[in-house]
């Protein structure tokens, strides 16, 4: 093999390799930004995951975090919008792992978890995620009709500058 032969192959095999990570970043980066909002250096991992189908209904939602921050908001609904009472009560102790036990929860197609956190830097991180279960079940995503899928994500009203909307005496 000559020297020229033996660079081009090199070479090759490091733009493979390149395109093969950039890929993989990419579509890493898109599922992991796929069910929450955030700005800050904290991951999550949640329990059950997005879009899971159960073999039987949980017994408890399971956040995980990379650092420490604060629950404020943990809201579980089913298919038909039905708040289901998981008795969540803020708590400003900072935590990486929240374990919330679940109430039986009432037969529906598929519940949805909304849940914010703050961390150390007062960042909020908030995000939702969807699972079905039971025998018969199928994914969440399967089942709601796409006109639906707009009302999953929710407008930031903080970025409206108010004074745009202020009306101005008549100066006459």
């Amino acid at each position: 093999m000559t020297g020229t032969t033996y660079l081009k192959n090199k070479t090759g095999f490091l733009v493979l390799l390149l395109t093969g990570l950039l890929f993989s970043a990419g579509a890493s980066a898109q599922h992991s930004t796929h069910t929450y909002r955030y700005t800050g250096t904290v991951e999550v991992e949640h329990l059950p995951d997005h879009d899971e189908v159960l073999a039987a209904l949980p017994d408890s939602i399971i956040l995980r975090f990379t650092d420490h921050v604060a629950l404020v908001k943990l809201v579980v609904k089913t298919a038909e919008d039905e708040l289901v009472n998981v008795q969540f009560r803020y708590d400003p102790t900072p935590n990486r792992v929240f374990i919330w036990p679940l109430p039986p929860l009432p037969a529906s197609a598929w519940y949805s978890v909304d849940w914010g956190v703050i961390d150390r830097a007062n960042i909020l991180m908030s995000g939702k995620f969807m699972f079905s279960a039971g025998p018969d079940a199928k994914a969440p995503s399967t089942l709601i009709p796409q006109d639906n899928e707009a009302h999953i994500m929710v407008p930031d009203y903080r970025l409206i500058d108010l004074q745009d909307y202020q009306s101005t005496p008549n100066p006459n």
